[in-house]
């Protein structure tokens, strides 16, 4: 009888292993999309940008319209983000926290996609 239920609690365990491995699997996928979502959206959001005056002073260049200087913030922080969030997942990977990242990354991506729409009826510098 013993063996009987130290092979069920082996066999329970081993589901739960390979249930925990699937989700962490999908949350990984989850967080990978959204940075690929976020990538896209700011990649929009330059695009949509290059050449009109902006309001970001930071990202403005000297003559008040967005370019390579702004660009080149903007990829650095968005790279920056994207590194801390792979280290940090790196060290502690968990489901949860793929899952929290990947909702973060998506309402930014959001938000560049929303400035980017923006953009494309702000008629450029003639």
């Amino acid at each position: 009888m013993q063996k009987l239920f130290l092979l069920l609690a082996l066999a329970a365990c081993t589901v739960q292993a390979q249930d925990n491995a699937v989700t962490s699997k999908a949350s990984v996928n989850f967080w990978r999309v959204s940075v690929t979502a976020l990538g896209a959206a700011n990649a929009m959001d330059i695009q949509s940008s290059w050449g009109k005056h902006e309001l970001n002073s930071t990202l403005a260049g000297s003559n008040g319209t967005f370019g390579v200087q702004g660009a080149l913030i903007k990829l650095g922080l968005q790279g920056s983000l994207v590194g801390i969030e792979y280290l940090v997942t790196r060290r502690h990977p968990s489901a949860r926290l793929y899952k929290a990242l990947g909702v973060i990354n998506f309402g930014a991506a959001a938000g560049f996609a929303s400035a980017a729409a923006h953009n494309y009826t702000v008629p450029g510098r003639q």
